[in-house]
C-alpha cells in the first residue's frame, strides 16, 4: 500500500528546492543585463579598478571602461568621464579580467593568445532618431554636428547620448601571425587569411556551426586554426 503523506512531503521539499535554487543561481538570460541607458556607449555597465601598465614609469590604477563609439580607454575622476590621453606610451591595461593593448588609434582586446592571437576591436556605430519622410516611412540619418565629447582643459571630456540615438555595436576581429595583425569579420575573410587551410577550417566552422557575431566561437576557431599552423 503506497502512503501518500510521505511522497506528498518528498514533492513539496522538491519544490522548495527547486524554487530556492532559481533565486539563487538565475539562468544567463536573466542574469545578464544590458547597459543603463547613460552607460550605452560603453563596453562594461560600470566603470571598475584596473592597472594601465606604461612603456616607462609606474602602472597607474584608474577607475576604467571602454567607449565603445570613440573607441577610447575612458577614466572615471571626481564623477566625469575622460578619456585617457598619450596612448602611445601605454603598453598593456588590464580591467575586467580582460587585457587591452593600443593598436592604431584604438585598443585591442586581446582574447587569445597563442601562436596564432586573436583580437578584438570593440566598436558602435552611433545612430540618429529616424526623421520621418514621405509614405509614413522613417529616414535613419547620421547626425553630422552630434558630439560624443567635448575637448577641455583637463582633457577629452565624454558626454552622455541623448535620447532616441541608438548604440549598435560591431565589431571587428583581429588575429595575428608572423606579428602582423589582420582584420575579418566573417568566415570568407578569416580563410582567405589562412588559404592554405581552407578545407579544414571551412570543415571546422560547417561542423561547429562558428557563428561570427559571437567572440566565444571566433575564439574557438583561432584555437583551431593554431593546431593547424603548428603542424
Amino acid at each position: 500500500m503506497v502512503t501518500i503523506k510521505p511522497l506528498f512531503s518528498m514533492y513539496i521539499r522538491l519544490v522548495i528546492f527547486v524554487f530556492v535554487t532559481f533565486m539563487l543561481f538565475p539562468s544567463r538570460s536573466l542574469a545578464q543585463e544590458e547597459n543603463p541607458p547613460e552607460m550605452r556607449q560603453y563596453l562594461f555597465p560600470a566603470f571598475t579598478l584596473g592597472t594601465v601598465k606604461m612603456k616607462v614609469g609606474k602602472p597607474k590604477n584608474l577607475l576604467l571602461n571602454y567607449n565603445t563609439v570613440t573607441e577610447k580607454m575612458v577614466f572615471e575622476q571626481k564623477g566625469q568621464f575622460y578619456d585617457l590621453i598619450g596612448q602611445e606610451s601605454v603598453d598593456t591595461i588590464y580591467f575586467q579580467k580582460k587585457k587591452f593593448i593600443p593598436y592604431e588609434n584604438f585598443f585591442l582586446e586581446i582574447a587569445f593568445e597563442d601562436k596564432i592571437a586573436l583580437g578584438i576591436q570593440h566598436r558602435s556605430n552611433l545612430q540618429a532618431p529616424g526623421k520621418p519622410v514621405g509614405y509614413g516611412g522613417t529616414s535613419e540619418l547620421a547626425s553630422a554636428n552630434y558630439m560624443t565629447g567635448i575637448e577641455l582643459s583637463t582633457g577629452y571630456f565624454n558626454l552622455k547620448i541623448p535620447e532616441g540615438y541608438e548604440v549598435r555595436y560591431s565589431p571587428f576581429y583581429w588575429v595575428k601571425r608572423d606579428d602582423i595583425w589582420q582584420k575579418f569579420i566573417s568566415a570568407k575573410q578569416f580563410v582567405k587569411i589562412f588559404s592554405e587551410y581552407s578545407n579544414e577550417l571551412n570543415q571546422f566552422i560547417k561542423k561547429n556551426r562558428i557563428k561570427f557575431d559571437r567572440s566565444d566561437d571566433v575564439a574557438k576557431l583561432v584555437g583551431f586554426c593554431n593546431t593547424l599552423v603548428k603542424k
